[in-house]
């Protein structure tokens, strides 16, 4: 399945290196590096199958941004990433879980198995 996917990370490296994999596996994607400029791509006419967002981020995170997203676009899968698997990460994780996130994915991933990931979401 080919989705139009929407990339929210702070760290450019990380969202061009998923934005490549994703496109390479098929998929339309857009780039974020925060919350705050997903919800924009949201608000402009982008409907996204998926986000896959990183949990900490500054001006707005992971959570928030899933929050925000279940009010705006119930159907829209998210995948949550961390580069941190204790302490707060673990918590915000759960916590995205706990609020609509389709699945989680710890840093460092390679690109096969963030491809494997999404097509496990996306179905």
């Amino acid at each position: 399945m080919v989705a139009r996917v929407l990339v929210v990370d702070d760290n450019a490296v990380m969202r061009s290196v998923m934005r490549a994999a994703l496109e390479r596996a098929g998929h339309e994607v857009t780039l974020a590096e925060n919350g705050e400029r997903a919800l924009q791509a949201t608000a402009a006419g982008g409907a996204f199958d998926l986000i896959v967002t990183d949990i900490q981020m500054p001006r707005m995170g992971g959570v928030d941004l899933v929050t925000a997203v279940r009010k705006s676009s119930p159907e829209a899968k998210v995948l949550v990433i961390s580069g941190q698997v204790e302490g707060l990460d673990l918590r915000d994780m759960t916590s995205a879980k706990s609020i609509g996130a389709q699945g989680s994915l710890e840093k460092p991933f390679t690109a096969d198995r963030l491809v494997a990931k999404v097509a496990e979401i996306l179905g």
